[in-house]
């Protein structure tokens, strides 16, 4: 009996992903649907009956029976159902992509803008030392100079002492 890789997600959707997995692989054998979009796997359920997973099995054996595949987890599966299929659906994510671009469109300006500060304030930190440091000299400058008068003075004043 042959059974659509839809069905079988259908049926168990916890599986969906090691089903996929495994036909991409080659270690389910599956035959490709012409003009099918989506999914369009074929898989024999005797196929997933000689697998060497237990899941896969007892999926085969509920086919093959006629029953109507609902698994117990179904209910737990039906949560993750809508985020999985909407993976596949753009437009669903459409609206999160925009807010993460924009995200990151401010972080990076943000980060461009602290970039700058930073610059700013380090090119303003060594000009401060620049101009400290030439405040340094000229008060060494203002010293030496100081004390040069102060001996001209000396000697000026010892010279009109001796004088008189």
């Amino acid at each position: 009996m042959e059974v659509t890789l839809s069905q079988l997600i259908e049926s168990a959707p916890e599986l969906a992903v090691v089903l996929r997995t495994d036909i991409r692989k080659g270690r389910l054998p599956a035959k490709r649907q012409e003009g099918v979009a989506g999914r369009p796997y074929v898989v024999d359920t005797h196929d997933l009956l000689q697998s060497d997973r237990e899941s896969f099995r007892a999926l085969a054996q509920e086919f093959e029976s006629g029953r109507e595949v609902v698994h117990p987890r179904r209910s737990h599966s039906a949560h993750l159902a809508p985020s999985s299929a909407g993976s596949n659906d753009v437009g669903t994510w459409q609206p999160f992509m925009k807010i993460m671009e924009s995200q990151q469109a401010m972080m990076k300006q943000l980060l461009e803008v602290l970039t700058d500060e930073m610059r700013h304030r380090q090119e303003r930190v060594d000009r401060q030392a620049r101009e400290m440091q030439e405040l340094s000299y000229k008060l060494g400058q203002s010293h030496q100079q100081i004390e040069r008068l102060e001996r001209l003075l000396k000697d000026h004043s010892n010279n009109h002492l001796e004088q008189a």
